[in-house]
């Protein structure tokens, strides 16, 4: 390990972490590369999976770095980004400039900078613009000059010109050096009999389409844009394969599959080389899926993609034209068939609680996701999640408008994320206080009746795993029941699992106020 750094960069926890999967820090990774290969030194410490990382942060700050970076995303993440933001404001009594950037302060930079423990924020993508405020530190340039930016001057906010998206065949090689790598691989619950999986980051970025409750298709102006061939498969997947010895591995793509023929040949280039790997990606679109011919989809199984991720969103189509996205429940159905026909595992997402949504359009989600798992055994599914409005995406104008009441500052973002039940209305104020509970029985009873098994898999201890399957067996059975039958709102079960997950939430750290 180097013993001393230029840069600090820091990921910070996003929740509770119960030891399942963590993925590498790559918000954080990116920005390295373009770095290191200017000749600066960079230390990145990943709160996560480091129980010493305030010691480490301490003794990297003593070497008076240029500056901190921090990434963050919308909700609990926000709160231990202002934990470790304080360390450092503390420890430097002002004096070395912290920097945010992620999804969160890219959204609402000119709230996030009015927090005392934020100096500049990064928007958008941040591999040249984090470089450039680096040498804008050390008065290589001035600040105003750096494209991409906001940072306060004078008790003004400053919102530089935007910076055009990058080049992705222009992307560094991820520098894996530094982080202990071994943290990141794991048992993978999507690609069963897999024990050394990793998630090696993107051949790709961006995504075309228009849904709107997706803030990473809005930060990044609705274009997708891919890596070659080559270089996807020998710098971004065939590289740590060979390196870290994987089995399996995740492509954080947004869009993978947009392309079919530069997929057929990313597919085609594994199935010939000397690796033989099960991986999977963020996620495809069920039309996408469905205009692929079979040629291609056999592609895919050869080169060990047996699991696809669709985003399902809804059952009811009304829905699914109010978040513009593009499918209607048939199309979900026929790629579910066909996804059966060719030996692919499907693993569906869905969503409720939209603006205007009714119990009716719920009730047609509910009915997709057993009709789904009716005409296909081996269809999977992750958390019926509640909808929660972005800043930033087309959706959450709507949620305004129809009472949305926005957080007025960063420390309230951090309860944001809707994962229980809205009790007070400020996130679902469309629905009242019953039928909030009703969704939030949903969410639960979808999680305890399918994503419980799916997370647990991702168990490393062989006994642990054996443990948690037979306690959750019974459990899953009779939630997966209620939510097929509709029985969600007597749920007394879940409101003693909700005051668990309050205890050992609420233990690990105090909300800030």
């Amino acid at each position: 390990m180097r013993q001393d750094a230029d840069v600090i960069l820091v990921y910070p926890k996003t929740g509770i972490d119960f030891g399942a999967t963590v993925a590498p820090p790559h918000a954080v990774l990116t920005l390295a590369a373009p770095l290191e290969q200017k000749s600066y030194q960079v230390k990145i410490i990943d709160q996560r999976v480091d129980p010493f990382w305030l010691r480490h942060l301490q003794e990297y700050l003593q070497r008076k770095p240029i500056c901190v970076g921090i990434s963050s995303m919308t909700g609990t993440q926000i709160y231990f980004a202002l934990e470790i933001a304080k360390v450092v404001r503390n420890a430097s009594n002002g004096e070395i400039p912290i920097v945010w950037g992620g999804a969160h302060p890219s959204t609402v930079p000119e709230q996030t900078l009015e927090s005392e423990y934020v100096d500049v924020v990064c928007i958008g993508e941040g591999d040249i613009t984090f470089m450039e405020l680096v040498e804008a530190f050390r008065g290589m340039r001035r600040l105003n000059d750096v494209k991409g930016i906001a940072f306060k001057e004078a008790e003004k906010t400053i919102l530089t010109a935007s910076r055009p998206l990058l080049d992705v065949e222009t992307l560094l090689p991820v520098p894996w050096h530094l982080i202990d790598v071994e943290s990141y691989i794991h048992r993978d619950f999507y690609i069963k009999k897999i024990k050394r999986s990793l998630d090696i980051g993107q051949t790709s970025r961006g995504c075309p389409f228009q849904c709107g409750f997706c803030s990473s298709a809005t930060l990044r102006q609705r274009k997708w844009r891919a890596m070659s061939v080559k270089k996807s498969l020998e710098e971004r997947i065939l590289e740590p394969v060979k390196r870290f010895n994987l089995d399996g591995i995740w492509i954080r793509d947004d869009e993978f599959y947009i392309d079919r023929n530069r997929t057929y040949q990313i597919c085609e280039g594994i199935v010939n080389s000397r690796y033989k790997i099960k991986w999977y990606t963020s996620g495809t679109r069920v039309d996408v899926f469905n205009l692929s011919s079979d040629e291609q989809i056999i592609m895919l199984k050869r080169s060990g993609a047996n699991t696809l991720k669709f985003g399902a969103e809804s059952g009811s189509n009304r829905i699914l034209d109010l978040m513009q996205k593009g499918i209607y429940r048939e199309d979900t159905l026929k790629a579910n068939l066909k996804a059966r026909r060719l030996g692919i595992i499907p693993a569906f997402a869905l969503m409720i609680g939209f603006p205007t949504e009714t119990f009716d359009d719920i009730h047609q989600t509910i009915d997709l996701f057993v009709k789904l798992k009716k005409d296909n055994p081996q269809a999977q599914f992750e958390v019926i999640g509640g909808y929660t409005a972005f800043p930033g995406t087309p959706l959450y104008d709507l949620s305004v408008k129809m009472g949305l009441r926005a957080p007025q500052s960063l420390p309230e973002w951090i309860n944001w994320v809707f994962d229980d039940y809205d009790r007070e209305g400020r996130k679902m104020p469309w629905f009242n206080n019953s039928d909030r509970k009703k969704i939030g029985n949903i969410t639960y009873m979808s999680i305890l009746g399918n994503s419980a098994h799916n997370a647990i898999e991702g168990v490393e201890n062989n006994f642990m795993r054996f443990i948690l399957k037979l306690f959750f067996k019974p459990i899953s059975a009779f939630e997966r029941f209620k939510l097929r039958n509709k029985h969600y709102t007597f749920a007394p079960e879940l409101d003693i699992a909700r005051i668990l997950r309050k205890r050992i939430f609420y233990r690990n750290y105090k909300m800030i106020r």
